[in-house]
């Protein structure tokens, strides 16, 4: 979170990177190898994101998640990817939840 005047503008990427280099400060040596970031709809920006990609290394792994509202043209989008386009989800330890579950 980064406090701003107020009359500041609204969110930029700019301010998205200022934070995730100010979050990645705070995070000991020991503890970089393995990075999870998490932002929503409105830090979904295409410069953080390429920043995020850019941190992994030979050494460090970065993985995010980006969150956001789906919308009903979201939806339609969805609705039209072919059925190979799916795959089965996994639980935690990687066996198919299709193979595991209890038939209905």
């Amino acid at each position: 979170m980064e406090l701003r005047e107020g009359n500041a503008g609204a969110n930029t990427v700019a301010d998205h990177l200022r934070v995730l280099d100010a979050a990645l400060a705070q995070i000991p040596h020991s503890s970089q190898a393995k990075i999870l970031v998490r932002v929503d709809g409105a830090g979904a920006t295409h410069g953080l994101l390429k920043r995020l990609q850019a941190l992994n290394t030979t050494r460090r792994t970065v993985r995010y998640t980006a969150g956001w509202t789906i919308t009903p043209e979201d939806e339609r989008a969805i609705a039209r990817l072919p059925e190979a386009a799916w795959e089965t989800p996994c639980d935690r330890t990687a066996r198919s939840k299709r193979a595991t579950s209890s038939p209905s």
